[in-house]
């Protein structure tokens, strides 16, 4: 496969579901009529669209447009197993707006040592960087890659490590047989085409909303243990028990946010200054990690709670604002995913807002136990849901 991006690492962490067992064909052409059964549907590329099959790659050469299924790849990479029945990568070709299936692909860590594909067809993928077009270039980590492409300019989006690939080509036929890496049928299509060039592409779109939906479920457990931890006095360290899982949502943000950036992608720490839209996420990561300090010391006995709350009121209007000037590409969008970051950044105003309410007298209000994780749910909500495009 010639692109597996940064979702799809990301997505390991989260796979659970089991791998079903199957009676492996044992023959070259019951494993092609086995994968034409389970890709009879794609034949239609507005099917395969609709089970989550997003485009990877430009046309390559003697290989096809690569449109990658996340789930099914990341529960590949996860278990080392190949499902027949389950591809993860359609292999396309398209003239005129009209798309034609020719065969699939998998991908794993390494080849398995037991397949019902023969060992031959199995070929080393090597370490890539991706960038916005669909080029690629070969590197060790992604710290190695640069960030921008040196010939079309565009900017990179994520790198994944060696893999161990197999083409079986169902649909269209290769004189070099149906397990060939290439397939010489389909020269007519010609090489690569960046149909990309502006804007993000489809695996860029399924990552950000990927990470926002994974803050979203990570907040709502957060508004969970800050009922809990406001439910009755409970000694330290129990009376903060969110301290830490704060502290690790701004970990996670901080990399996970721009993955072309420092501290994983090409991008050097100092660049981090010279990008806004960058800048204004690592910044965000840090607020939650400062979130979590306030709440241990809180729980220690090393801060008053009247002090807390309008800390974190100031913390909340601070991240708040921001949100209303949260720009992709450098320039204002009113469209749907500024008015998405809006609503949150309301919800963030709104409670630090009702932080600083809460507390002008000295026994704090009562119904400020539960503005805190109120908002926190109402912002986990919007997460969930995000949507771009």
């Amino acid at each position: 496969m010639r692109i597996v991006l940064a979702a799809i690492a990301v997505i390991l962490a989260v796979v659970t579901s089991p791998v079903t067992a199957q009676a492996p064909p044992s023959t070259p052409d019951a494993v092609v009529a086995e994968v034409r059964r389970a890709t009879a549907r794609y034949l239609d590329i507005a099917s395969a669209r609709t089970d989550g099959y997003l485009q990877a790659s430009g046309m390559e050469a003697r290989h096809g447009y690569h449109f990658v299924q996340p789930t099914a790849q990341a529960r590949a990479l996860a278990t080392g197993t190949l499902d027949l029945a389950r591809p993860p990568v359609l292999l396309y070709v398209e003239r005129d707006g009209v798309w034609q299936l020719a065969g699939v692909e998998y991908a794993l860590p390494s080849a398995p040592v037991s397949s019902p594909l023969p060992a031959a067809a199995w070929h080393r993928h090597e370490a890539s960087c991706h960038y916005r077009d669909f080029r690629e270039i070969a590197a060790a980590s992604a710290r190695d890659c640069p960030a921008r492409h040196p010939q079309s300019g565009e900017i990179f989006v994520a790198w994944h490590p060696e893999l161990a690939t197999a083409h079986v080509w169902a649909w269209y036929p290769n004189p070099d047989g149906p397990f060939a890496e290439a397939n010489p049928f389909l020269a007519p299509y010609g090489g690569f085409t960046a149909s990309h060039e502006h804007g993000r592409n489809p695996a860029e779109v399924f990552y950000s909303q990927f990470t926002h939906r994974i803050a979203g479920a990570i907040l709502l457990v957060l508004a969970g243990l800050t009922v809990w931890e406001s439910w009755r006095s409970r000694p330290f360290p129990w009376n903060s028990v969110s301290a830490p899982l704060w502290a690790a949502f701004g970990v996670y943000l901080i990399p996970s946010s721009d993955p072309e950036s420092w501290p994983y992608g090409p991008q050097r720490f100092v660049e981090i200054f010279d990008d806004p839209l960058v800048l204004q996420h690592k910044l965000l990561a840090l607020l939650p990690i400062a979130i979590g300090v306030i709440i241990a010391l809180r729980g220690a006995g090393r801060l008053p709670s009247r002090r807390l709350a309008r800390v974190l009121a100031i913390l909340a209007i601070a991240g708040g604002a921001t949100l209303f000037v949260h720009f992709h590409d450098g320039r204002i969008h009113f469209d749907a995913i500024y008015l998405q970051h809006a609503l949150m950044g309301s919800t963030a105003l709104g409670v630090g807002v009702a932080l600083l309410v809460g507390t002008r007298s000295p026994a704090p209000r009562r119904w400020l136990a539960w503005a805190w994780p109120a908002f926190l749910a109402l912002m986990a909500t919007v997460l969930l849901f995000y949507r771009e495009g």
